[in-house]
């Protein structure tokens, strides 16, 4: 077999195949942890989410998976990576979250507070602006570092693009050069969203601090 065709059959099954479950995993990953972070972040005060935090911070993403693997024994594969995944992402986006509104002076709430502003006015139009000038950066490192955490669901089976990979193995004897895709695959997504988080904080500092700040 020359290297031409198994170029063609491996980028076929990776990203052919592979690939779709991925992006989907990294979608649902990304949406399930930021709901997770931005809602317990902003409603911090309750202890128990303390010890969410301190817990799936404490705990390998792998162990993670493993356990609800092993204990939800009718979740499929996919559902089961999404759960344990975003359940330890939430909890470092959480934190995030929880530290760009501590962030914001005290004296911010009890202005709108002596203004009469709704709560979800001071919020939405005075809180938030702030938070995310300071949580940005912050929040696209970790979602950089979701997208290398979703590697982990080939572990239980989940069929994404190492998964299908790890499957070419026995067929073909190149592992350097099947796990040299993975690698530009990952390196291409992580790279491709820290450039679009630094475009986002550019927009988002030029609309609320003005062009002078960029």
């Amino acid at each position: 077999m020359t290297m031409q065709d198994r170029y063609i059959i491996v980028v076929k099954t990776m990203l052919g195949q592979g690939m779709p479950m991925t992006l989907k995993l990294i979608g649902a990953c990304l949406l399930f942890s930021l709901l997770i972070g931005i809602v317990f972040g902003t409603i911090r005060s309750l202890k128990i989410l303390g010890l969410y935090a301190v817990v799936c911070r404490g705990i390998p993403t792998i162990i993670v998976l493993l356990f609800f693997y092993a204990t939800l024994v009718r979740g499929t594969q996919f559902w089961i990576s999404v759960l344990s995944i975003s359940l330890v992402e939430g909890a470092y986006m959480m934190e995030i979250v929880k530290g760009g509104f501590l962030s914001v002076d005290k004296g911010q709430w009890e202005a709108a507070k002596a203004l009469n502003l709704p709560l979800i006015h001071t919020i939405v139009y005075i809180v938030l602006p702030q938070v995310m000038l300071v949580t940005i950066p912050a929040l696209i490192g970790q979602i950089v570092m979701l997208v290398k955490g979703t590697s982990v669901a080939a572990t239980i089976g989940c069929m994404d693009v190492l998964r299908r990979a790890q499957l070419l193995l026995p067929k073909y004897s190149y592992p350097l050069e099947i796990y040299a895709y993975i690698l530009v695959i990952f390196f291409i997504m992580c790279h491709f969203l820290t450039w679009l988080g630094k475009r986002l904080e550019r927009t988002v500092v030029k609309r609320i601090m003005g062009d002078k700040y960029v």
